[in-house]
């Protein structure tokens, strides 16, 4: 079966979930609301457990990984609730050598889950992570969501901070720990990371996902630098940003705020419909670059920046930069590379796909289940990326499977392509229309404002920098 999307959902239910959440809606008031969208054979109660978490479905490093060493520890926190236990994460191959260390801070449910496996996923990254649970004094995560929330709004949020706050000094301090610590949040939690970046000021980098801010006047304390990733539909949360980043930028921090177009809160939770896949990878990428560099900077541990591949409009260009708008609605300006590599892409016909051909296959499934291809792309054979299935930026659930064409079939709907990559094999529907591009060498010409691009982009001396750029000519632009 699909998975659920914010899309299958009312943006009004969707608030009413948020408001459920977070404390400014119960459950009978969530129920009684939300009646009016139920349909044939789905109550509100349906709906309801719809919207909430599947972990299982969100798991990417499983608990007994033998690349991980994970376990339960404690600390203490003399000025909170005395003693308060967390999960600890590092990378096997680490043995007792000193890591830079990560502080993950959870949503208003405790330690759930989703969160164990985030602290799993910094740890594959070569860090660190330690996961306190703020529910440790009311007996800690109960392993159900709405008990969770009803224990969060009893827990005294003066203690808690001073337990987030314990947790950071006993983390910086362990003998495994190299003394550099970043923190990173998400919701309440992200809201706890600009508390802490005010409160800590050896605190070395700082990643809120869509959290509450400070009183502006708290924004002269911050030293760290801060990385805050947006939803873009949250106005709970994004109508104190203004005032809160006029004051960052006043105080002379340094911090870097992107907002997602399109994107729920939450949208980074890959447990629930509100997960974005697209935007989600986009902004853990950038998170985990942020703190490699912030983190692992002049030490043996340090590696460049994953290069990110994003497609967009050229609004205007230079000698030494350009500004597009991306797919997802973002305007970056990108520093180009001197003598920037510039490939050309031109339309080619969908006959011209063969038994044999390296393809780059952009899908999003239809109703039926089958999957149905809204760009492809015929790579020349001295253009041969790597083999396997990547989310797509075309939207939520859309996917990019390159492989080798094993099959093609004339159907009532297209072309039918067989595709082969790894171990795996897939069967794409390719209806008529659709865009089939292929690649030769190109120049600077090409990079016109209206150019349809595919920038690749690195981190390069803190600025995002495209390494090489593909481009069209009148309205043609990669898939």
């Amino acid at each position: 079966m699909p998975r659920l999307t914010a899309q299958d959902f009312d943006q009004e239910l969707l608030i009413l979930f948020d408001a459920y959440v977070h404390g400014n809606l119960d459950r009978r008031g969530f129920l009684s609301q939300a009646q009016k969208f139920a349909k044939a054979g789905i109550t509100a109660a349906g709906l309801l457990a719809a919207l909430s978490p599947d972990f299982a479905a969100g798991e990417q490093v499983r608990k007994d990984d033998p690349r991980l060493k994970a376990d339960y520890v404690s600390y203490p926190s003399p000025a909170g609730n005395g003693t308060v236990k967390g999960y600890l994460a590092r990378p096997a191959s680490a043995g007792a050598n000193k890591l830079p260390a990560i502080l993950v801070i959870h949503e208003n449910r405790g330690l759930n889950p989703h969160i164990e496996d985030i602290a799993r996923r910094l740890a594959l990254d070569g860090f660190m992570a330690f996961a306190p649970d703020a529910l440790t004094p009311l007996g800690g995560y109960p392993g159900d969501e709405d008990k969770a929330r009803e224990a969060f709004a009893k827990l005294d949020q003066g203690k808690a901070q001073q337990d987030f706050l314990a947790a950071a000094h006993w983390l910086k301090e362990r003998p495994d720990s190299t003394g550099k610590l970043g923190v990173v949040g998400f919701c309440y939690g992200g809201g706890i990371v600009h508390v802490l970046a005010t409160r800590l000021p050896d605190l070395n980098a700082g990643v809120a996902f869509y959290g509450n801010t400070p009183d502006p006047a708290e924004a002269a304390k911050v030293k760290a630098p801060l990385l805050i990733n947006q939803a873009d539909v949250d106005e709970r949360i994004n109508a104190a940003w203004p005032a809160y980043e006029a004051a960052l930028k006043a105080a002379g921090v340094k911090y870097t705020a992107y907002r997602y177009a399109g994107t729920q809160h939450g949208f980074n939770n890959d447990t629930t419909p509100r997960y974005d896949a697209a935007a989600a990878k986009l902004a853990w990428d950038r998170t985990v670059a942020f703190f490699k560099a912030n983190l692992q900077g002049g030490t043996a541990a340090a590696a460049p920046p994953r290069a990110q591949r994003i497609r967009g409009t050229l609004e205007s260009v230079s000698d030494t930069s350009a500004t597009m708008k991306t797919l997802r609605g973002e305007t970056l300006t990108l520093v180009l590379v001197p003598n920037i590599p510039v490939t050309e892409t031109y339309l080619v016909e969908l006959a011209d796909i063969k038994a044999g051909s390296r393809v780059g296959v952009g899908t999003m499934a239809a109703a039926d289940g089958t999957q149905r291809a809204i760009g492809v792309t015929v790579f020349p054979e001295d253009l041969r990326p790597a083999e396997g299935q990547f989310p797509y930026d075309y939207g939520p659930q859309s996917r990019m499977t390159n492989a080798t064409v094993a099959e093609v079939a004339a159907t009532p709907d297209g072309r039918k392509l067989r595709l082969r990559y790894k171990d795996s094999e897939q069967t794409v529907i390719v209806p008529p229309g659709t865009p089939v591009v292929s690649y030769r060498p190109g120049d600077r010409s090409l990079l016109v404002p209206g150019a349809h691009v595919a920038a690749t982009v690195s981190e390069i001396d803190g600025k995002p920098t495209a390494v090489r750029i593909a481009a069209g000519r009148n309205g043609v632009g990669p898939n």
